[in-house]
């Protein structure tokens, strides 16, 4: 049974809460007031909410954090069902806060006189929330935790899903309402996505060379606690002359944090290069550590 560490999760709470409050203020504030959309379960829901109050002529207005919060409940229950625990709870969390923001009768933003500088500012405010939570092993919910499942059984990327998805919003908007709604709402998601790369990466998957003096342990740790295999390489360190021995790995970005962890346990000297890989051609294992 793993020891909790009050320290560390207390961080990755705070980290949570304060990467959700981000991304709800980016909404609320700078997205939402000029009818621009997001990414995810949150975009899909305000066109739904924005198109029923406008061709109704405002008889019908939804709330949009209370529709949000229902929208995401199916995929909660999913991400708890298929996905790590930690993951879902972190998630949950992270629902329940934005939500929240987009609770609140906000119509009017803090940049009421420039589309292009609100976008922009949004888009950033959103990206470093989805990084924050990226970085911390949580998810604003949504269609995240639907295409990191889809993901998992098809192998494709969950960018793939994620550009896919966002197009039909961003053009169901243009449609709907103008072409310069969805400029302006491309305009946002692309730096958005840049300031998340930024914070988190942009790669899906990690390759560990882990240069130790305790090869076979190393070896032994990483292939039986871990889900993925190791294959190792004899070496001479170049200085000291002593035989070492690199262990080499492929991972999934989100494992890199607990690899460390048992690297760092088994031998605290190793020299680890850690770097980003583009595709996996091959038999490799994709799955959520809890």
């Amino acid at each position: 049974m793993k020891k909790f560490n009050f320290k560390k999760e207390s961080k990755t709470i705070f980290n949570v809460i304060l990467g959700s409050a981000t991304i709800g203020v980016g909404i609320m504030f700078f997205i939402n007031p000029y009818k621009f959309y997001v990414g995810g379960i949150n975009g899909l829901v305000m066109l739904i909410v924005n198109t029923l109050e406008h061709f109704t002529g405002g008889n019908i207005a939804l709330n949009l954090g209370a529709v949000a919060f229902v929208f995401q409940i199916p995929l909660m229950i999913l991400g708890y069902l298929k996905l790590s625990r930690k993951f879902s709870y972190y998630s949950i969390l992270s629902v329940v806060i934005i939500s929240s923001f987009l609770a609140l009768p906000i119509t009017l933003g803090l940049m009421p006189s420039d589309a292009l500088a609100s976008s922009l500012a949004g888009g950033i405010l959103i990206g470093l929330g989805n990084g924050l939570l990226l970085r911390n092993g949580a998810s604003s919910g949504g269609t995240t935790i639907l295409f990191q499942y889809i993901s998992i059984k098809t192998g494709k990327t969950v960018g793939l899903y994620q550009i896919i998805y966002n197009a039909i919003i961003i053009s169901a908007a243009g449609i709907l309402f103008s072409p310069a709604v969805a400029i302006y709402t491309i305009i946002s998601q692309i730096i958005s996505s840049i300031v998340i790369d930024m914070i988190h990466t942009g790669y899906n998957f990690m390759k560990l060379e882990v240069v130790t003096d305790k090869g076979n342990e190393m070896a032994d740790g990483l292939a039986h606690s871990m889900p993925h295999p190791v294959t190792c390489v004899e070496a001479t360190g170049a200085y000291s002359k002593m035989a070492k021995m690199i262990v080499y790995c492929v991972i999934s970005v989100h494992e890199m944090d607990l690899y460390m962890q048992m690297i760092k346990a088994i031998d605290p000297n190793a020299f680890v290069v850690m770097t980003g890989v583009q595709k996996v051609k091959g038999h490799f294992i994709k799955k959520i550590i809890d």
